[in-house]
């Protein structure tokens, strides 16, 4: 009797562990087509605000000679993490959800050679500060010159050849 209970209860603990993995392997391995809860809209929105766009804009008039410009770039996108194991991923993580907003890339190198941040908080946002010094220390240690423009000033494409570094290259 008791070797009875004792194959009953092993069998349960089985069939239990069974069914754990076939659940995680099934989460791991979901097949077909996203759906979306049907409570759930998506929307398109604007990629750039109107003074990001007017910005975007006169940056690419005043570099159009010299480099490609993109907007909201993943920094992941723009430098490589050259380490191993843990440092790796944690460098990774720390970098995972950080966007550069516009980036100067030279068409024949296909290189970053400048990376424009706009700046857009007020004195006390210090979060915010944080944030972008964090980043322009990145950047710069990947060897990428970094410049700030803020965002409500009116800048002239000159204006912007001079600070960019290109109205001399001509």
């Amino acid at each position: 009797m008791d070797h009875a209970l004792s194959w009953i209860g092993l069998a349960a603990i089985g069939l239990i562990v069974w069914k754990l993995i076939a659940r995680v392997w099934e989460k791991t391995n979901q097949k077909g087509l996203f759906a979306l809860p049907p409570d759930v809209m998506l929307e398109p929105q604007p990629f750039l605000t109107d003074n990001e766009l007017l910005l975007y804009n006169l940056i690419r008039m005043a570099v159009q000679d010299h480099y490609l410009v993109f907007a909201r770039v993943p920094l992941l996108r723009v430098i490589r993490v050259e380490a191993q194991g843990r440092s790796r991923l944690n460098t990774l993580r720390r970098l995972a959800l950080k966007y550069l907003d516009f980036v100067l890339v030279h068409p024949g190198s296909r290189v970053v050679e400048q990376v424009v941040q706009v700046d857009e908080t007020s004195d006390e946002d210090t979060g915010e500060t944080a944030k972008r010094r964090e980043i322009q220390t990145i950047v710069q240690s990947a060897g990428i010159r970094m410049t700030t423009l803020k965002l409500d000033c009116r800048y002239t494409v000159q204006q912007l050849e001079e600070i960019l570094g290109v109205g001399a290259l001509e």
